[in-house]
């Protein structure tokens, strides 16, 4: 008796777990994991060539900072397999083979680490169709301005198989922007700090109109004193910067340079009415932070605005 009850308790109990296991939910599948291999995606790239890739890319060269830059902020770094001598970010970057300079890649080494897909920028005119006629699969991104960044992201994005994490980031750097702009976005033009940023001293050089550190300037809220310059990075006169008149000024720190050129600033003719440097507001900013279009660009405008502001951060 005891053993027949025993035996129809497990059982009820084996039918109740069985129940209980067919009515819980799916668990919810990614849809960037469950991609299938053999899957063709075509893009449109940014320089109006249409792009097939089948299935996911699994080795991936990267041939300009800025597009390893980009790789390795959505995810992709286990797959680049190689890059140029000046991709110096993130420092995992200097774990990956070296294919040649960003102004000259070795064909021969890209095609000797066997990409499935090559992140290209418009200054490989020659090297995109001869990569094109070994089958390799080449993409073409270039950003002149932050809404450029985000399409260049989400093409590297979709082609690569991680869009989901594309739209996160994008999201994620336009909310910090947004933020920097709801604390300067109220500042008056008049009222906006006057702002110089010297790209390079001999010969001097600033950026103009329409160039990345010209919008970031702007979005962190200054006035860009040679942004009616159509030129994007032209030459100009150390007589003209002090006409003009800057309440700051940036200049980028090559690996250490930044008390010479701060003592070089000082002595220049004229420079000591100059307000930036009378007030001495003469900062110095990372370089490729600034002037290299990857996702960092938003460091760059939080970085700019502390500067500009600092009673508002």
């Amino acid at each position: 008796m005891k053993k027949s009850l025993f035996l129809a308790t497990l059982l009820t109990l084996v039918v109740l777990l069985f129940a209980i296991g067919c009515d819980q939910p799916e668990e919810a599948v990614d849809p960037e994991e469950s991609a299938g291999t053999d899957d063709e995606v075509v893009v449109t790239d940014q320089m109006g060539r249409e792009v097939t890739v089948v299935g996911i890319p699994e080795r991936i060269i990267s041939l300009s900072p800025s597009n390893t830059e980009v790789g390795f902020a959505l995810g992709l770094g286990d797959r680049i397999v190689g890059v140029t001598e000046f991709c110096n970010y993130p420092p995992e970057v200097q774990e990956k083979d070296i294919v040649g300079g960003f102004d000259s890649p070795s064909i021969e080494k890209v095609v000797e680490l066997e990409p499935d897909l090559v992140l290209a920028s418009t200054i490989h005119e020659e090297e995109v169709p001869r990569l094109e006629e070994m089958g390799i699969p080449v993409l073409v991104v270039e950003s002149s301005t932050v809404d450029d960044l985000f399409d260049s992201m989400s093409l590297v994005a979709e082609i690569t198989g991680v869009e989901k994490t594309g739209e996160e980031l994008i999201s994620s750097m336009k909310e910090r922007i947004d933020d920097v702009q709801e604390k300067v976005g109220e500042i008056e033009p008049g009222e906006r700090v006057l702002v110089f940023y010297e790209v390079y001293s001999d010969p001097l050089m600033t950026a103009g109109r329409g160039s990345f550190i010209d919008e970031i300037i702007s979005l962190a809220g200054g006035e860009n004193i040679f942004g009616d310059v159509e030129d994007n990075y032209p030459q100009i006169s150390a007589e003209e910067v002090a006409e003009r008149q800057p309440d700051i000024i940036l200049f980028p720190d090559y690996h250490g340079t930044a008390s010479t050129v701060l003592e070089e600033m000082a002595g220049r003719p004229g420079w000591e009415s100059v307000p930036a440097v009378e007030n001495e507001n003469l900062h110095p900013v990372t370089d490729d932070t600034f002037a290299r279009p990857g996702p960092r660009i938003v460091e760059a405008i939080e970085e700019a605005a502390e500067l500009f502001y600092p009673d508002k951060f």
